[in-house]
């Protein structure tokens, strides 16, 4: 049987594959690509510059006080819950355990105004999670906040570039230098 005819016989009569079945793999599909894309720019933000060459990390965390509350690690869970749909899927995409994954959703969803997962438990679907449009709003202004960062450390790299052993042209301190008399 083929998987069109299971859809149709698990969905019910009158249900296509342009109904509601369709509208969710379009979602899970639109997640996937987010997630990967995150995945691509966290990986990209890990690979060194060449020995000669400046470079940085970064590593935001938001703090409430001396608590952290948010930062690329809870990010990276809620886009993996995002793409999968499910605690214990994205707790299993990440390595982790289901139990820290659902200790770490509790956590955010106890230190912010408005929860940033809701689950359903059970049913045809068999439960899972979803991010809240104020989770959204969260991780697109973190989003932002980091970008944001990076092109300032960018327009500095050069200066730094120029600190590193290497053959480079330029001194950084030729004009600032005091001048020396002997």
């Amino acid at each position: 049987m083929s998987a069109e005819r299971r859809a149709g016989k698990r969905g019910g009569a009158g249900k296509t594959a342009a109904g509601p079945a369709a509208a969710a793999h379009d979602g899970d599909a639109r997640a996937r690509a987010l997630l990967a894309t995150a995945e691509a720019l966290e990986a990209a933000s890990k690979v060194p510059a060449p020995a000669g060459e400046a470079g940085y990390d970064v590593r935001v965390r938001v703090r409430d006080g001396d608590t952290p509350v948010f930062g690329p690690g809870r990010l990276a869970l809620l886009r993996a819950i995002e793409a999968t749909g499910s605690i214990s899927a994205a707790a299993r995409h990440m390595g982790m355990s289901y139990r820290r994954a659902w200790l770490l959703v509790e956590a955010m969803n106890h230190e912010f105004r408005e929860p940033l997962v809701t689950r359903h438990i059970g049913g045809a679907s068999g439960g899972g999670a979803r991010l809240t449009p104020f989770a959204q709003n969260l991780a697109a202004h973190y989003d932002t906040l980091i970008q944001e960062i990076r092109l300032l450390l960018d327009a500095h790299v050069p200066t730094f570039d120029a600190y590193l052993k290497g053959d480079k042209a330029v001194d950084p301190d030729a004009d600032s230098a005091p001048s020396r008399r002997t």
